[in-house]
């Protein structure tokens, strides 16, 4: 027996420790079994006969768990986002404990309570295709856990006390008898770090995980941690499911919303073939489609009815299940900012709305889906009052998404025909497949309803799908630090301290690779996306400022004799810091302006700040309209002429994410202990290292140059602020002004004047057009009446004069039937236009090289039209010459 297990709380209360017949896994418990109760080894047994005192709705178990754990001394924390803005390796948060990595466990930083308790949204999709089909997969779920983080010299408790409280609820708070739980002996590994853990099992469902989180997993082998970790994780889902003892834990969790699509479809299943199916389910380990058709035949052979049968009870209710939980994760997903796209988090949130709107294709429900979701708020939100706050915005990424798949689906079969055509019989391929997906939004179910090649879905298809899109792209820091030593003296960031300081005098501490180091600077050096400072040191002009790790380097111009030691004279070019921090105080109040008027989807993806304009990109679903941009700038505007304080202060990050909560990552992840917050207050508040000014005051005026969609759920927004804006508007001023001058109007009349121009040069260009046809129809039947017959076919040759159309001239020719027109132009390049009319086969593309060869040109084109250039033009005339006769070759050629 391990040592890992050998707990004093078996031992203390009559625990036996037992061999699993079935998988050989060892596992403790008060009474004797014949398995250790998990899947495959034990069907469930509790469906319709819970072992739990009293049935609990989902919000009834929550509040359970996390108030026995609050009596037994534990702090309740509030969820995190399911986002996890705080790491930069992961999209989503996936358990608990994500909250506390890396800066808890790092010690970098003290948990929000020692020990915790907590009810943690979470979203995963290595199971997505399973979700519906096994009575108990998700891909949103609620990890409950406790949490104990132990120091040396600050123990909280580990293994026995865990064991002990995870027991005692299950039997003291939910009344299960204690002979019933069974305790797994494991061994967890993840994140670099692993130690033992005991998977709990009830009646063949494992509840909870307690992992004691104690090694580090390092290339010389595994190592004690400094830090202890009690990592639990329990069900909530799964706990709601066992007190209720329905079929599935879908009814369990999702009750009302489930009752509601079943009346919409008029569905009623069999609740026999219903708990019979969610038991076999529960004595397989399912992966695959295969699995889940093996599952049916098992059912259905169990029942004595034919597949058929068992299919037409179970398959509408899939469908449905698959709805509620896709519906309520969007809810939670569209809540914490994401934004439905192609790329990284919205990915997986288009991919949902997908897979939700092929389930109600399949059922025929005649319902949006946004009235899903919002039954889902209105099921959730007492809990989760958040849900309605964002409510409105919530149900408009919904609504715009919906229509996105609908306009999809119009199309969609148009393209996989053409790319069916392309194939030639061929199947298409699961890279076809998801090539259709990723590119164009197509389910593989709808592919193959539009296909009339085979089409063969893999087992897993989305599995398949999320798990190319689960790498996220962390952007390392450049590759330069490595050109530097480790050791380079750090320098003291006196810009912090006083950003109004634009001259001073510092020593030298070293000078690495030409870039002198100074002992402090208030330089400011090129990060968060705001340009380097500019100015001199000793006279010479300092071009760029850069910081690797604590240090600043200044780069000047040419070279220096500047060495370590030397006391040196600087001063900041004052325009450009000035301009650039209006440009960064600009960026938090069109971000947080920006998030007001357009809904709290609205974060930061990237910036860029320099003297004359920036750019702020942030998430949306559509470009900004004309109005809208206008509503943002008289916005921002108004934040300016408010006068805004900008509060700036470098805090603990557990106050200020307690304070602020996580939007304070709009720029993304920020390391470290301390973090430098800047509060443009009741505007926004972000973690931000860039320089700002103390008002909003100060920014000067804002403009909103233009906004564009650079990519699918992020759009760009372009501005300037104070001079940089000013200059802007006075160089309008001066091309209005302009304007009016040449119109010979005043200023407040030059739009209508420019609009009823531009009508009359339409006009005269529709005339003028007219005039020109007619010309060259008159031109082409003169051409016409001498053209050379070649074979029964009328072949033009002509020397185009300056003035002419050389292209329109030979449409008119060629519109008559049995005519090959050749065309040259003079000029320093000569040109070539060799085109037929649509009745004759002649390809025009060997014609004209075998012309541009005695010229000493080249060129290409089509069949039917064709044209070159280039070589010596005293040559045309003569090429021109021979060209009826190269006609007369291609045609005998035919």
């Amino acid at each position: 027996m391990s040592s890992e297990f050998d707990l004093a709380f078996f031992h203390d209360n009559d625990f036996h420790r037992q061999i699993c017949p079935k998988c050989g896994r060892a596992f403790w418990s008060q009474g004797l079994h014949p398995s250790c109760g998990e899947s495959p080894c034990e069907e469930y047994s509790f469906i319709n006969n819970s072992p739990i005192k009293r049935a609990y709705s989902n919000h009834e178990m929550r509040e359970e768990y996390l108030s026995f754990f609050e009596e037994n001394g534990h702090g309740r924390v509030g969820r995190y986002p399911i986002v996890a803005r705080w790491r930069d390796d992961v999209f989503f948060t996936q358990a608990s404990i994500y909250d506390f990595q890396p800066w808890v466990l790092n010690g970098v930083v003290e948990p929000p309570a020692n020990p915790l308790t907590i009810s943690q949204t979470c979203v995963r999709f290595n199971d997505i295709d399973n979700v519906g089909r096994t009575g108990r997969h998700y891909t949103f779920f609620e990890m409950l856990a406790h949490h104990a983080f132990n120091k040396p010299g600050k123990e909280i408790y580990f293994k026995d006390r865990t064991v002990e409280l995870c027991h005692r609820f299950y039997t003291e708070r939910l009344g299960v008898q204690k002979e019933k739980m069974r305790y797994i002996e494991e061994w967890w590994e993840g994140g670099g770090n692993s130690g033992p853990c005991v998977e709990v099992i009830l009646e063949g469902v494992e509840l909870a995980t307690l992992v004691f989180m104690q090694y580090r997993e390092t290339p010389q082998g595994r190592v004690p941690m400094d830090m202890t970790v009690v990592d639990t994780g329990y069900g909530l889902e799964r706990a709601t499911w066992i007190s209720q003892g329905t079929p599935s834990a879908y009814e369990a969790v999702f009750g009302p919303v489930v009752q509601s699509i079943q009346k919409a479809v008029g569905i009623q299943p069999d609740q026999r073939i219903l708990e019979e199916y969610s038991k076999v389910a529960g004595a397989m380990n399912m992966k695959t489609a295969a699995d889940v058709r093996d599952l049916r035949q098992r059912t259905a052979d169990r029942l004595g009815i034919s597949y058929e049968e068992l299919l037409a009870n179970v398959g509408p209710m899939e469908n449905i299940y698959v709805i509620c939980d896709h519906s309520r994760a969007l809810a939670f997903m569209l809540n914490d900012g994401v934004v439905p796209s192609n790329v990284r988090e919205g990915y997986f949130a288009r991919m949902l709305v997908r897979r939700a709107l092929r389930s109600m294709r399949a059922l025929d429900l005649k319902m949006p889906l946004a009235d899903i979701v919002a039954m889902q708020i209105d099921y959730f939100s007492p809990h989760f009052p958040e849900l309605v706050e964002n409510r409105e915005d919530i149900m408009n990424l919904v609504k715009v998404e919906e229509q996105r798949y609908y306009e999809t689906l119009d199309r969609g079969r148009s393209i996989v025909q053409r790319m069916t055509k392309d194939l030639k019989g061929a199947p298409i391929t699961v890279e076809k497949l998801i090539e259709l997906y990723d590119s164009h939004g197509l389910n593989p179910e709808i592919v193959k309803e539009f296909s009339d090649v085979p089409v063969e879905i893999p087992d897993n298809f989305y599995m398949q799908v999320a798990k190319r899109h689960e790498a996220t792209e962390v952007v390392a820091e450049r590759d330069k630090e490595e050109e530097f030593p480790q050791n380079m003296p750090e320098t003291k960031m006196s810009y912090y301290d006083d950003p109004e300081v634009m001259a001073f005098e510092a020593r030298v501490s070293a000078v690495i690779n030409g870039a002198v180091v100074l002992e402090h600077t208030y330089f400011y050096p090129e990060g968060g996306g705001q340009e380097p400072d500019y100015g001199t040191m000793n006279g010479i002009e300092v071009k760029n400022v850069q910081k690797v790790r604590n240090t600043i380097l200044h780069y000047l111009d040419g070279e220096h004799s500047i060495s370590e030691g030397d006391i040196v004279v600087c001063a900041i070019n004052e325009s450009r810091r000035r301009q650039l921090m209006r440009h960064h105080t600009a960026a938090h109040i069109i971000n947080g302006s920006a998030r007001t008027m357009l809904g709290n989807h609205i974060w930061q993806t990237g910036a860029h700040k320099s003297v004359d304009e920036a750019r702020l990109d942030v998430t949306h679903y559509e470009n900004l309209s004309e109005e809208q941009r206008e509503q943002l700038e008289r916005r921002c505007n108004e934040v300016v002429l408010e006068d805004h304080p900008v509060q700036i202060k470098f805090m603990p990050r557990d106050e200020a994410e307690a304070q602020f909560g996580f939007r304070l990552y709009q720029g993304g992840v920020v390391p470290g202990r301390i973090i430098r917050v800047v509060n443009t207050t009741g505007v926004d508040v972000e973690a931000c290292g860039g320089l700002h000014c103390d008002r909003t005051s100060r920014v000067g005026p804002i403009r909103i140059l233009r906004t564009k969609r650079i990519q699918d759920g992020v759009v760009r927004i372009e501005y300037s602020a104070g001079l940089a804006a000013v200059s802007g508007m006075q160089s309008d001023k001066a091309c209005v002004d302009a304007l009016a001058d040449k119109l010979n109007v005043n200023r407040e009349t030059v739009l209508p004047a420019a609009i009823k121009l531009l009508a009359d040069m339409k006009e005269d260009r529709k005339r003028l057009e007219a005039l020109t046809a007619r010309l060259n129809d008159n031109m082409a039947e003169a051409l016409l009446a001498r053209a050379v017959l070649v074979d029964g076919v009328r072949v033009v040759v002509y020397r185009v004069d300056e003035g002419e159309d050389p292209q329109a001239l030979s449409l008119s020719l060629t519109s008559k039937p049995g005519v090959v027109a050749v065309l040259g132009v003079a000029s320093k390049s000569p040109k070539l236009f060799v085109s037929r009319s649509a009745d004759l086969t002649l390809d025009c593309r060997p014609v004209l090289k075998e012309i541009m060869k005695l010229v000493g040109g080249g060129g290409g084109g089509k069949p039917e039209f064709a044209q070159g250039g280039g070589g010596d033009p005293s040559k045309l005339p003569g090429a021109l010459e021979k060209a009826p006769e190269i006609v007369r070759a291609a045609l005998s050629r035919k």
